[in-house]
């Protein structure tokens, strides 16, 4: 009697267990899609490039696009969807800034901005998991928007430092780099912040259904 009361305790555990796994995969392929979607979206918005007369920087949509990224996917699928896009551009479709493409793009004087998408995307994914509706979710989503910012800044501004400017300075390189560009951003991370609360039901979509 002990024996068979464990053998259906152990066949529950299994089916629990097999219900949960399944229900994982679910979830997974759904994030998958919602990273491949989210990299076409970044093909098709991210070339399109202002530039301004006194700066190789041009202004793109695509930290805006990161914000999102961040916001909806989360570190883990944000980070896979972002290295897609910068391995299509590297291997030729053009989809950086002013539709060009190649290595050349990709570790030329501005690369580092775009190789910076990588870690931007992961610290606002990072510092916004679990951030919920509210005054308080917002404040922590745009908390995380200025450190995946900053974050963009510092990696791209270093590597224009040691690839452009031949030894110029650091503040040299922040007036080229980022200072014309704060209003822009500004504005971009303002924007993203409205729309967390509207935009907030796609992120969790996968977790209730």
């Amino acid at each position: 009697m002990e024996k068979s009361r464990e053998e259906l305790e152990n066949k529950k555990s299994e089916n629990s267990q097999t219900k949960r796994n399944k229900k994982n995969r679910g979830d997974t392929l759904v994030e998958l899609v919602k990273a491949a979607l989210f990299t076409a979206v970044f093909c098709i918005l991210a070339p399109h490039t202002l530039y301004l007369p006194f700066s190789p920087v041009g202004i793109t949509l695509g930290s805006f696009l990161l914000y999102l990224t961040g916001m909806l996917l989360g570190p883990r699928f944000g980070s896979i969807s972002v290295f897609i896009y910068l391995c299509m551009g590297f291997l030729g479709l053009p989809v950086f800034s002013g539709y060009t493409a190649g290595a050349g793009v990709l570790f030329g004087p501005t690369g580092g901005f775009l190789l910076g998408y990588l870690p931007c995307v992961a610290v606002i994914g990072l510092l916004g998991t679990g951030a919920a509706g509210g005054k308080k979710g917002v404040v922590r989503f745009f908390f995380s928007l200025i450190a995946g910012t900053v974050l963009l800044y510092l990696t791209g501004t270093v590597w224009f430092m040691s690839v452009y400017t031949n030894g110029g300075t650091f503040r040299e390189a922040l007036t080229v780099c980022v200072v014309p560009f704060l209003p822009f951003d500004g504005v971009k991370l303002v924007l993203a912040t409205v729309l967390y609360q509207p935009l907030l039901p796609l992120k969790y979509r996968a977790i209730h259904r």
